[in-house]
Order: C-alpha cells, then structure tokens, then sequence
C-alpha cells in the first residue's frame, strides 16, 4: 500500500510540473526565467513579443 500512496505522490509532483510547463508556453514565458538577451540559445528559443 506505501508504494501506491509513493507514486501517486511522485505522479502528482510530474504532472504539476508538466502542467505549469505547458501554462507557461501557451503564455509564451521564458522556460529557463533567465530572459534572453543574455542566453546562449536565444537564437533558438521561442521569439520575444515587445
């Protein structure tokens, strides 16, 4: 019974970051929270919208 109570803690920890994840792309925030204009990858990352 401890491993069900286990994983479905661990399972709801994984979703509630898939899910804020997804929020924040659909809001077209940053994945790292660094902003780009000093980012390595800000070529490839999603475009800022000014």
């Amino acid at each position: 019974m401890a491993d069900v109570i286990i994983i479905a803690v661990i399972g709801s920890a994984l979703a509630g970051v898939v899910w804020k994840k997804v929020r924040n792309h659909k809001e077209g925030k940053s994945g790292c929270g660094c902003g780009c204009s000093g980012c390595s990858l800000k070529g490839t990352c999603q475009k800022e919208t000014v």
